[in-house]
């Protein structure tokens, strides 16, 4: 599979810097802040509307898993395809799977929110896949981190104001199908962009030979890049306390007569912001596993915090620490896998790698709700932390790989 021109040897050698921000990547940074507004749009209410049908916490997670298995199972099969077929192909079909079933939550059912959240898994699965991809394949190799950076930008400004936005709506109408019919618009939106996107990565196939397999071809080598393997765990670190920085949140602040949370999403996400634009040039220095350990630490102290929350500002302190963290750790995390994956397989490198987040947050959501119901809030970020400090024992355990030098041009 040919790389985008930016990040050969000689266009680096020639600018002095190579160019990041193409079309491509202005595009693919646009499609993202759609289709998370339309994500965090419904995350932040569900468990909120499942609590009004008369579902505990629990169920509430295994909503949250519904969502997690079907885009776990098929992403080697989505990463497949990238390869094979087309990246921005798969954009489009995730963005309008995304669309299509945002504004299914207007039913008033624990069932039809099951299910729906579970097809609206296969389109994230695509959406976030071809992303990942599009983004190593636009990326220059030496730029790979702030890359991942910026376009986290992109998924921090929608954490930030689409949630806010969501709890506002809901608030001022007392509906949740508004804030559901804004999710389907905004993942509808997305798929008008994604059609603009301009052809990434090398010629493929047409998508029924795509999805021809040759008998020896069925095999886990096929769908899973096994260098990879290391970044997708140290990744479930992260994401298993994804849950509880977000969707249980606004249930543990309510639990503690804490109203005005909105401004915790708009604190840790600005803030999100600043960092990632701050600290993008910066992860690419050194080695991934410095800012990795600096992650993983800053996490940790977040949660403490978190464990003796009761006003709003011990909240926002608690979710800047954090913000931190996912900044320095989650783009070294990615440029890391970037740089692991072999040639023409980036599709299935970043499947490989992307199942994490799916992993994390299908057991983080429902063993959060298990430890609130069981012991309270403060052991489920006890529970955080603990995922935290796992990550962190596994960057240093593996210092050998993770602290390598970072390349700096692309590989012969």
């Amino acid at each position: 599979m040919k790389q985008a021109p930016s990040v050969t040897p000689d266009a680096a050698a020639a600018t002095g810097r190579p160019r990041l921000w193409t079309r491509s990547f202005t595009l693919l940074c646009a499609v993202t802040v759609l289709c998370y507004s339309s994500h965090q749009l419904v995350s932040v209410v569900l468990p909120l509307f499942i609590q009004g049908l008369g579902g505990s916490p629990v169920i509430a997670g295994l909503v949250f898993t519904s969502f997690s298995v079907t885009s776990f199972i098929l992403r080697p099969l989505i990463g497949h395809l990238i390869d094979t077929w087309s990246v921005r192909g798969v954009l489009i079909t995730g963005t309008a799977i995304l669309g299509s079933l945002g504004a299914s939550f207007m039913v008033p059912s624990l069932w039809v929110a099951f299910i729906a959240n579970a097809v609206r898994g296969v389109g994230w699965g695509a959406f976030s896949t071809g992303h990942t991809t599009g983004v190593a394949l636009t990326a220059p190799v030496s730029r790979r981190a702030e890359a991942s950076g910026y376009s986290s930008v992109a998924t921090t400004t929608a954490s930030a104001f689409a949630p806010a936005l969501g709890l506002w709506l809901l608030g001022n109408t007392g509906k949740f199908s508004v804030v559901f019919a804004l999710a389907g618009a905004a993942g509808l939106a997305a798929t008008v962009a994604a059609v603009m996107i301009p052809h990434i990565g090398g010629v493929g196939t047409t998508f029924r030979r795509a999805l021809t397999f040759k008998r020896e071809g069925l095999s886990l080598e096929a769908f899973i890049e096994r260098p990879v393997l290391l970044a997708s765990l140290l990744l479930v670190c992260i994401t298993m306390t994804q849950p509880v920085t977000f969707a249980f949140v606004p249930v543990h602040a309510k639990a503690v007569g804490v109203e005005n949370i909105s401004l915790y999403f708009v604190a840790t996400g600005v803030t999100s912001i600043l960092a990632r634009i701050l600290l993008g040039r910066i992860v690419d220095r050194g080695n991934r596993g410095i800012w990795m350990a600096a992650g993983y630490s800053a996490m940790m102290a977040a949660f403490a915090i978190f464990i003796m929350a009761d006003r709003i500002e011990m909240f926002i302190a608690a979710g800047f620490l954090n913000a931190i963290g996912h900044s320095l750790g989650q783009p070294a995390l990615s440029a890391f896998a970037m740089d692991r994956a072999a040639p023409g397989r980036m599709g299935k490198a970043m499947a490989t790698f992307s199942m994490a987040y799916r992993v994390g947050e299908g057991v983080g959501a429902p063993l959060a709700g298990a430890l609130i119901v069981a012991f309270g809030y403060p052991a489920m970020y006890v529970g955080a932390m603990t995922y935290a400090a796992l990550g962190l024992a596994l960057t240093v355990l593996n210092w050998r790989t993770v602290g390598k030098p970072m390349p700096r041009h692309a590989p012969a």
